[in-house]
């Protein structure tokens, strides 16, 4: 079973988060309150993991609109952020770094992202799209750190790669990562 790294909750993680998916839980009625302060508590990454299986098979089509964008977001978001973490995790193993064609990486995950916003089937999208692109953006500017930017690089290259076939998609930014489990 694969972890997400503490660079996610680095990169992506704050309160004002956490509240979300806390909300969305609640809202899909997979939190109770008694497991409340162990939500609050827990790691960022395990808070992401938790939200993720609790709504992945969640149907809130019955959910006034405000909470199904809600939930949506949510699972849509904490999807993207394990499966970043798996990004994070491979190039660290693999010894890759922010490459100098990082501002045209950014440039393509960032157009091809905002073109998929509101398509059917891709409920959730901008939130989590517009989340980890603009946290990507900031983290990899040479300013910050190394660990940032390499962490930032990564997941960007795991965002490109849905677009793979896409002209102006470069075979190196390339990175295959497994889904993440379910319940």
């Amino acid at each position: 079973m694969f972890k997400i790294p503490d660079r996610v909750a680095d990169l992506f993680g704050d309160h004002q988060l956490r509240v979300e998916f806390e909300r969305a839980l609640f809202v899909a009625g997979k939190l109770e309150r008694r497991e409340e302060r162990y939500f609050q508590i827990t790691p960022f990454s395990e808070a992401a993991r938790i939200t993720y299986r609790s709504l992945a098979n969640f149907d809130g089509s019955l959910l006034p609109a405000e909470q199904r964008e809600l939930v949506a977001g949510a699972k849509a978001l904490t999807h993207r952020l394990i499966t970043s973490g798996y990004a994070i995790d491979i190039a660290a193993k693999a010894g890759q770094r922010v490459g100098d064609d990082w501002p045209q990486l950014l440039d393509f995950a960032q157009r091809k992202c905002a073109a998929r916003v509101g398509l059917p089937d891709h409920e959730g999208w901008e939130r989590c799209s517009t989340y980890i692109v603009s946290h990507a953006e900031e983290a990899i500017h040479p300013k910050r750190s190394t660990e940032d930017r390499d962490a930032a690089y990564a997941v960007l290259r795991h965002l490109a790669s849905f677009f793979a076939g896409d002209a102006g998609f470069e075979r190196a930014w390339r990175i295959e990562v497994p889904e993440p489990e379910v319940g």
